[in-house]
């Protein structure tokens, strides 16, 4: 039992540490494409016409300022909501832990009590 415990707790805690690297990692990232979107706005936009039509169609048009900013802006959305979503669980992880840490408690004032009921005194350590 206290062994599916622990194993239980374990899993928690490293869902936990996973989540929270998520979170790390999309925040860095919702701060990369900041940058990007504030730089792509600041950019002036510079339009030139080629002189001649045969240059317009050998030359690959590049993509337009619009275009990126609004990739970017679509990028930092789809990451907001990741980020969301990963605190989220991170939010049900952390009651999950809790109620268990609550419960493992409980447990324990319970062996000790009928430890010192029973004039028990298992030694501090391994008791399986």
């Amino acid at each position: 039992m206290c062994e599916e415990i622990g194993a239980t707790i374990w899993k928690q805690v490293q869902n936990l540490g996973h989540s929270k690297e998520e979170l790390n990692r999309l925040n860095l990232a919702i701060q990369r494409l900041s940058v990007e979107v504030d730089g792509a706005g600041a950019q002036p936009y510079k339009l030139e016409r080629p002189k001649d039509p045969a240059a317009l169609q050998a030359e690959p048009a590049p993509d337009s300022a619009k275009g990126k900013l609004a990739r970017l802006e679509a990028a930092l959305h789809q990451a907001k909501q990741d980020m969301v979503r990963q605190l989220r669980e991170y939010q049900e992880l952390m009651i999950v832990k809790l109620g268990l840490d609550i419960e493992i408690a409980t447990y324990r004032r319970l062996l000790e009590g009928e430890e010192s009921r029973l004039g028990l005194g298992f030694p501090s350590g391994n008791t399986t």
